[in-house]
């Protein structure tokens, strides 16, 4: 009758087996480590050419070119509604491709945002259908549509209404075929898609820059959204009113702006909000 291999040959198979599971174990542990450390290293040692906090002087393209996707929280801006009028220093407006410009800057904001582009337009002649273009074509890019009632709209010229109000559109890339804003800081029943904002607060340069937007506006979609130190980015950024606001509201920003006259004013701008927080 066969006893089998001695009792020591056995307990050598044992150790060779055991010896053999763990190096396999250890050299996965090792490996897993260092894919870890390669993408930690990756991610930590990548330069981004921006700073937060300050206006950009050049195209809003520009900029965005340097931000990698998902690097700010929220954009709000107000784009230039090619009324075919003088109101800009340097910016003509009045594009024959208004289509295709606006459709090239929102592809890029989808791109940079984390989260939502709160779009403020209004429907003029030069316009109207690139606008309504745009809104196909982003149609499963676009959450909400916000009506802003001004509550007044200026006298125009005979067999024209007065526009008494304009449109936020939403651009989102979160859950885009809900209505649900899972980042929204409202309670239920408080906000109307609907609201009414009218221009409480006074800029010292509308002499100089006569599209501007009321600071309560980015004042009100940062206080019900996101929250402090979020980044918000505006590619139109004018005389500086999405960055007072982000002032006010304790968040960080990034700003373009092509004009260096609006650059110099908004910056002298933002010194004075800033001079005004240090003394409190």
């Amino acid at each position: 009758m066969d006893k089998g291999p001695p009792a020591n040959n056995l307990e050598q198979r044992k150790d060779r087996t055991e010896y053999a599971r763990q190096t396999a174990q250890l050299q996965n542990q090792a490996r897993n480590w260092n894919e870890t450390i390669k993408h930690k290293r990756h991610k930590t040692t990548k330069t981004i050419d921006m700073e937060i906090n300050k206006i950009y002087c050049e195209s809003n393209l520009e900029t965005m070119k340097r931000m990698p996707d998902g690097f700010v929280d929220y954009i709000l801006t107000s784009p230039p509604y090619n009324i075919n009028d003088s109101k800009y220093e340097t910016y003509k407006d009045n594009l024959n491709d208004y289509f295709e410009n606006q459709k090239k800057l929102i592809i890029e904001m989808l791109r940079v945002t984390k989260n939502h582009i709160f779009y403020n337009t209004q429907m003029v002649s030069g316009n109207k259908v690139d606008l309504h273009k745009l809104i196909g074509y982003f149609a499963e890019n676009i959450k909400e549509v916000l009506i802003w009632n001004k509550t007044y709209g200026a006298p125009t010229m005979p067999g024209l209404f007065n526009s008494a109000f304009e449109y936020i559109i939403i651009f989102s890339n979160q859950n885009v075929n809900q209505r649900k804003f899972n980042d929204a800081n409202w309670k239920q029943g408080t906000q109307n898609n609907v609201f009414k904002i009218v221009n409480s607060h006074s800029n010292p340069f509308s002499d100089v820059h006569k599209a501007i937007m009321p600071l309560d506006i980015p004042r009100y979609f940062m206080m019900n959204f996101g929250e402090e130190n979020d980044i918000w980015y505006d590619p139109y950024m004018g005389t500086g009113t999405t960055a007072v606001a982000s002032i006010e509201e304790k968040r960080n920003w990034i700003g373009s702006e092509i004009s260096k006259k609006y650059v110099d004013l908004a910056n002298k701008r933002l010194n004075t909000y800033l001079n005004q927080k240090t003394l409190f």
